[in-house]
């Protein structure tokens, strides 16, 4: 007999021994399993995101839905167009400039004959002339809309004429009209005696746009570099007049560098003055002119506005919503990645543990 059928034989006498000797529960005991209660079933919250994800996309397009129509109804029923207009003196405090005194929106002039001639409509002009017994700089900035290409080459023509009619100066210009647009830009020296004449003038080329004048007071430091001056003037006397005394090689040395110094500093603050000076004898004006139609109206209904209202906010929504996918947006592929993975595994796992039994 080979080892392999002694195995065999042994084998089955000890699987059928096992069998005859398998244990057998008494009736008893039997009895008391039955009697015993099942334990209290656990909750358990199970999560199905195939039907959670749904529902959850489609509770945050309710909400943001209604929170643009709730803002949309309370901002258009308390806002009027008039009021959400943005006036000339707000949009000239947004260029950052030191606003003193801002000119409001002008009416479209009437013709003036002349530069010197005396004009109508400048109620508001008159309220921020320059003071004729301080000097102030002025600096005016007006952007208009003209009707077409022909329009704005005669503005242009005009408003370079008039400056130099007033006795000013043009001092940077840019014109083009390429299709059927356009746009001209100047920038104008005009006597500031003459300056109100000049806005009042430029603002009747079309419609007004914007709108802003700047006045600052330059008496003070004009004062200030003349008394300078003047101080520095007696220190030169004296230094020439002492100079003119027999006085030591050493000590003549000393007063000539002081004597220098002081004439360097005299020049630069002279100059300063009379630049200064001249800047407030001469205003500033920016003329900016585009070739456009008329903006359409605002819609005026309580509803429109509420329409209005209601697409900003969602417009607001969907760009946060774009910019919350695209921080987030390689974290969630990651995180999906890798449940997707983990759940590969575990099938392939239950696979290989089924194909083995």
């Amino acid at each position: 007999m080979s080892p392999l059928e002694l195995v065999d034989d042994r084998f089955e006498k000890l699987a059928s021994e096992l069998r005859a000797a398998r244990p057998v529960a008494s009736e008893e005991l039997r009895e008391r399993v039955r009697t015993l209660a099942p334990p209290a079933p656990r909750f358990r919250l199970q999560l199905n995101l195939r039907r959670f994800m749904p529902v959850a996309g489609l509770a945050a397009a309710g909400a943001a839905l209604a929170v643009a129509v709730v803002i949309g109804v309370v901002h258009g029923s308390s806002s009027h167009p008039a009021a959400a207009e943005k006036s000339d003196v707000a949009r000239a405090a947004q260029t950052g400039l030191p606003r003193l005194q801002a000119l409001p929106s002008l009416p479209k002039a009437a013709h003036v004959p002349s530069v010197w001639g005396v004009y109508s409509r400048d109620s508001a002009a008159r309220g921020i002339a320059p003071s004729g017994s301080r000097l102030q700089r002025y600096d005016a900035v007006l952007r208009l809309r003209v009707a077409s290409q022909d329009e704005l080459s005669k503005q242009t023509r005009d408003a370079i004429a008039f400056t130099r009619k007033a006795g000013g100066y043009l001092v940077w210009s840019a014109y083009s009209a390429p299709g059927h647009t356009g746009n001209s830009e100047l920038v104008l020296r005009i006597p500031i005696e003459h300056v109100q004449a000049a806005i009042v003038h430029f603002s009747g080329y079309g419609d007004l746009v914007k709108q802003q004048i700047v006045l600052k007071d330059v008496q003070q430091k004009v004062d200030g570099l003349t008394a300078t001056i003047g101080r520095l003037r007696g220190n030169v006397a004296r230094i020439e007049a002492q100079l003119a005394r027999t006085l030591s090689a050493e000590q003549r040395y000393q007063l000539e560098q002081r004597l220098h110094a002081d004439k360097t500093r005299l020049a630069a603050l002279t100059s300063q003055r009379s630049a200064t000076v001249r800047r407030a004898q001469l205003a500033s004006v920016a003329l900016a002119m585009v070739v456009g139609p008329k903006p359409a109206a605002a819609p005026a209904g309580r509803f429109h506005r509420t329409i209005d209202d209601a697409a900003s906010v969602l417009l607001r929504e969907l760009e946060l919503l774009v910019y919350a996918l695209l921080v987030a947006g390689p974290l969630l592929l990651l995180g999906g990645a890798g449940i997707l993975t983990g759940r590969a595994l575990r099938r392939r796992a239950d696979r290989r543990l089924l194909e083995n039994v």
